[in-house]
């Protein structure tokens, strides 16, 4: 399996990114990583929704960008159509990752086998004196400024399960020939445990400034009508006539 190495300006000197390289990663994710500082940009666009890291078993914050896999409805011949890009596209294809030489800090790592790169044509990532470009700088601050923020989504999803504010959901597609596809995994906020919250405890929301991103995930729970429509418009798709939302543990019961 390929795994991530450290960027170095000896080995990787070469190295180009090739133009709209994050467009072609994207109309592959049907599900987009996000972080909690995005989430009130993120759903203006996509609905957002919590699920769990197979790894760790973390929660992630993610935006829904289709209901099929392998799909995103918002890049057509090659264009990136929301209004909003999620960080992990504009960082795209450099990551952070944990330093080889220092367990407690973080660089920037790559897939060196990665399509997104050229050795020939593109955005250099190193200068003729193999110093950062100022297209590697740009992606260096953003990356730095990702630390932080996993740091407070990590806190946010934890807070919101602390409160039981988190609420497993089954998106039920049904298309108009009849058949029934089911997206699990998905978990959103608990509007009724929201408003059983003490005034103390909404204050301590509003105060660590999660009132607005738990507000912006239940608003964004509409943008399941605007990935219907885009579905729908794709020609030949097998159309969705409905949706629903049903609640994961009470529909395992039935």
């Amino acid at each position: 399996m390929t795994k991530l190495v450290e960027l170095s300006s000896t080995l990787h000197a070469q190295l180009k990114v090739l133009p709209d390289c994050e467009t072609a990663f994207a109309e592959t994710q049907q599900i987009m990583r996000l972080r909690v500082s995005e989430t009130g940009k993120a759903a203006t666009n996509f609905p957002v929704f919590f699920t769990r890291n197979s790894h760790d078993g973390n929660w992630v914050l993610s935006a829904l960008t289709s209901f099929e896999s392998n799909q995103c409805l918002f890049v057509k011949q090659g264009k990136w159509l929301a209004t909003y890009q999620p960080t992990v596209l504009q960082t795209y294809p450099l990551f952070l990752m944990q330093s080889p030489k220092n367990t407690e800090s973080y660089t920037i790592g790559v897939f060196e086998q990665s399509s997104a790169f050229s050795e020939h044509s593109g955005e250099d990532l190193f200068d003729d004196k193999g110093k950062a470009s100022i297209y590697l700088s740009r992606i260096k601050t953003l990356l730095e400024a990702d630390i932080k923020n996993d740091i407070q989504t990590y806190q946010f999803g934890k807070k919101l399960e602390q409160l039981g504010l988190l609420k497993a959901i089954d998106l039920l597609v049904h298309h108009e020939d009849g058949s029934v596809q089911t997206l699990s995994g998905l978990n959103t906020i608990d509007e009724d445990k929201l408003q059983a919250l003490s005034a103390e405890q909404l204050h301590e929301l509003n105060q660590q400034g999660y009132l607005v991103q738990i507000h912006a995930m239940l608003i964004s729970i509409y943008q399941l009508n605007l990935l219907i429509r885009k579905h729908n418009e794709i020609q030949d798709s097998n159309k969705i006539a409905q949706l629903k939302i049903e609640i994961a543990r009470e529909r395992a019961i039935a």
